[in-house]
């Protein structure tokens, strides 16, 4: 394990390996155990930073120089990226170490253990294909000891080459899960925005809020309840439509921002975050929206 730091300017040509046709005891075609992101690069520069739990049973060393780590057999995540891309970085950060795994549409597979320095991995592609990317994170080392799920930020950058890596607004992305996902709360952080009020915006939650919905979430719940909850360290009001057109909103109920909806139907759910006070509608406020059923 190496734990030299490596300055972002030689992010693009840190240490990858490209092994195509390998074979391996990973199936990129599962169903990613934290579920799938679609980005479009079309939609400018973005940001989508998740919770999710890295490690496994399976020895990620075998793929190939410079792969690391313990993995499960599906992919923590698959993204389905759009064409036109300039770069793309996608980064874990936790307490402990860890490691990234990835196979490219093209079926290549690409591994980092340490690149931003510490014990945090980044993967960094310029001119990145359109298509389905698996992604696995990988346990290095552990606190907890071995077998046990640790928590990570997953955080996936699309944005001009020459860019730092720094904290863009997060552009709306359709998230897709199916009943069961782990971990079993998802966080996404995303933006309350509160200067333009939505259509759709009923008057009882009392708030403001973009037109532009902060998350739009695919699910397939299969029968099971689902929670939708916001944190933040501003007055938020948390509103969602649901399939059949529905909206429930919530602001603070039994002093939690939540919105719980029975036998959710499969479709999509549009979430928006709204500021509550005057002061907090002038401003952007960062916001964890937390997935989880019952």
């Amino acid at each position: 394990m190496h734990r030299q730091t490596i300055m972002a300017a030689s992010l693009s040509v840190m240490a990858l390996v490209a092994l195509a046709g390998h074979a391996s005891a990973q199936t990129a075609n599962d169903d990613p155990t934290s579920g799938i992101l679609s980005l479009d690069p079309a939609q400018g520069p973005q940001r989508f930073d998740m919770s999710i739990t890295a490690g496994g049973d399976i020895d990620a060393d075998d793929l190939g120089r410079d792969c690391a780590g313990d993995i499960s057999d599906a992919p923590s995540l698959r993204l389905r990226y759009g064409s036109g891309g300039d770069t793309l970085r996608i980064i874990a950060t936790s307490n402990t170490d860890t490691s990234l795994v990835i196979q490219t549409p093209a079926g290549d597979w690409l591994c980092n253990d340490d690149a931003m320095g510490g014990l945090d991995p980044i993967i960094s592609l310029s001119s990145p294909a359109a298509g389905d990317y698996a992604i696995w994170v990988g346990r290095v080392s552990s606190f907890w000891g071995s077998g046990d799920a640790e928590p990570v930020e997953l955080t996936l950058l699309d944005i001009d080459g020459d860019a730092a890596t720094r904290r863009y607004l997060p552009t709306p992305a359709t998230l897709e899960l199916s009943a069961g996902f782990q971990p079993s709360e998802i966080g996404v952080h995303v933006t309350a925005n509160g200067a333009v009020r939505p259509r759709a915006w009923d008057n009882r939650c009392g708030a403001a809020a973009s037109e532009t919905s902060a998350l739009n979430l695919t699910y397939d719940g299969n029968g099971a309840g689902l929670t939708i909850r916001a944190e933040a360290q501003a007055d938020v009001t948390l509103l969602v439509r649901a399939p059949d057109g529905s909206f429930e909103c919530n602001d603070e109920l039994e002093s939690v921002d939540f919105v719980s909806i029975p036998s959710a139907e499969t479709g999509q759910y549009t979430i928006w975050v709204g500021p509550q006070t005057d002061e907090a509608r002038r401003s952007l406020v960062p916001t964890r929206l937390i997935l989880s059923e019952f």
